[in-house]
């Protein structure tokens, strides 16, 4: 079954080139480095399945403009989020992950484009692919501006992609890798890549005469049509139409405004499926494009004192196992400052608890205030604990630069050389060299990782002791190995 989703691509984003003047003057987008321009954008796709929306901002900047195309750098700050159709699950009753779920898309957050001053895309660096999928949208927000001559209805040949099916045209079927290899949702086909599809496209425009007050609004609809080639059942096995509304303004060179609603019918030889689309673009202006690029300031940490911390300090010694559990968990995300021997014992006896939300905030605690007092703690959470509080024993063995420390912290690199893998090596580096015969015995290790892992730190803090090891595997056939023992080899000589 072919979910419609995708081909929303073509209808609000192919290069339909349909747009038009009211006067006799070109439409021009007017690009300059000096600016950023600021997109509010919202994509609802409504389907069998349920309804998927992604609402935010799209920021443009021109980083160069010449007389026959600007360069724009785009970032977004989109969130998506599906309702899905309530399912029966096992023994008739409803599943919730069936019924609601929202997330965040690992799409590419940037893109780079040439556009041509008439907004014909020259060159693609790459664009973000929407869940809706909308494709590509800044081409979207760019349209292209043909000659007033384009008010009239034009027919052509186009093809898509044909699988996956959400993920636009064929430039952005790469932005579909994570990790390096292809990703497709529950359902897609298994094929490796993508065929062709070709589509009939009809697209009709008509001008509004409303110049708005000064008359440098420049206002068009334009209508829509695709229908693939292949046949099912003796209709096409895809069909689409969509009605968009622009508004250009000729002052600022750009769309103001876009609204397109769109319907999608695609088919099988055993079902169909239909979709309703719709995409909104409004440029922001005034307050609102102020506020938009200006970041949000960080929220100052809140300082526990006085008479809380006294609280505080008096719970986690409580009697009652829950008491002294929300006292830990208060001193989350809280700055106390040189807080006493007492707290800091009482936080260490609860840094082992079986509670893991306690164990947690014990633990980033100590990363902060632990003194050597609490070594045998923070030696016990560095091997007995959850990645995130083994990495604030690292930290605070860091920071307390205790050489009794050396030899565990080589231990647990030597276990896991993917665990907490900066903390750690963060923490023997503070170290200096008294930390590197210990490291170098990790060369002994047969994990190729391990030892990748010493030389980056020995890069840090070896001396010429080190050289010969270092010298020995700069020849091991690993090229990654090999390499950084090389590049240790060159910072240590270079701080003879």
């Amino acid at each position: 079954m072919k979910p419609p989703l995708f081909y929303l691509t073509l209808c609000l984003v192919s290069a339909s080139g349909f747009a038009a003047a009211a006067k006799e003057t070109p439409l021009q987008y007017h690009f300059s480095t000096d600016r950023t321009n600021v997109f509010s954008v919202s994509i609802s796709v409504q389907s069998e399945t349920g309804t998927e929306e992604t609402t935010g901002k799209v920021f443009v900047a021109t980083e160069e403009v010449n007389t026959n195309f600007a360069r724009i750098s785009c970032r977004t700050e989109l969130r998506p989020q599906m309702r899905r159709q309530p399912r029966w699950g096992p023994g008739g009753g409803f599943t919730p992950a069936m019924y609601g779920w929202m997330g965040n898309n690992y799409f590419p957050n940037d893109c780079e484009i040439n556009l041509t001053l008439r907004g014909s895309e020259s060159r693609d660096g790459g664009d973000r692919v929407l869940s809706a999928p909308l494709g590509k949208l800044v081409q979207s927000i760019f349209e292209p501006l043909p000659d007033k001559g384009d008010e009239k209805e034009g027919a052509a040949t186009v093809a898509i992609m044909d699988e996956p099916l959400w993920l636009g045209p064929a430039e952005n079927f790469q932005n579909s890798r994570m990790m390096g290899t292809p990703y497709y949702y529950p359902g897609s086909t298994s094929r490796n890549m993508p065929g062709l599809l070709y589509l009939t496209r009809k697209c009709s425009v008509k001008f509004n005469p409303d110049g708005g007050d000064d008359g440098n609004l420049v206002r068009w609809h334009k209508r829509t049509e695709f229908e693939s080639w292949l046949k099912v059942g003796g209709g096409p096995e895809f069909a689409a139409t969509t009605e968009s509304d622009f508004t250009f303004d000729r002052n600022a060179g750009l769309l103001t405004q876009i609204d397109t609603e769109g319907e999608v019918v695609s088919q099988t030889e055993t079902s169909s499926r239909k979709a309703k689309v719709s995409f909104t673009m409004r440029r922001l202006t005034g307050d609102e494009l102020a506020a938009a690029l200006v970041p949000p300031a960080p929220a100052a940490p809140r300082t526990l004192s006085g008479a809380e911390l006294d609280k505080v300090v008096q719970d986690v010694k409580s009697d009652d196992l829950e008491t002294r559990r929300t006292a830990v968990r208060q001193l989350n995300g809280v700055t106390v400052e040189n807080p006493s021997e007492e707290l800091v014992n009482a936080v260490a006896a609860m840094a082992l608890d079986d509670d893991m939300s306690t164990q947690m905030g014990a633990a980033s605690f100590l990363a902060d205030h632990a003194t050597t007092n609490q070594m045998p703690v923070l030696l016990k959470l560095l091997r007995n604990s959850d990645g995130n509080s083994e990495q604030n024993a690292m930290k605070a063995l860091g920071r307390l630069e205790d050489p009794a420390a050396i030899q565990p912290l080589v231990d647990v690199l030597a276990a896991n050389p993917n665990m907490g893998q900066m903390d750690l090596n963060r923490a023997l580096i503070r170290f200096g060299p008294a930390a590197e015969p210990a490291v170098l015995t990790l060369f002994t290790e047969k994990n190729t990782e391990t030892r990748r892992q010493a030389c980056a730190i020995l890069q840090e803090i070896g001396t010429t002791n080190s050289l010969p090891t270092l010298q020995n595997v700069a020849g091991d056939p690993d090229q990654s190995l090999s390499q950084a023992a090389a590049d240790a080899i060159r910072h240590i000589k270079l701080r003879q």
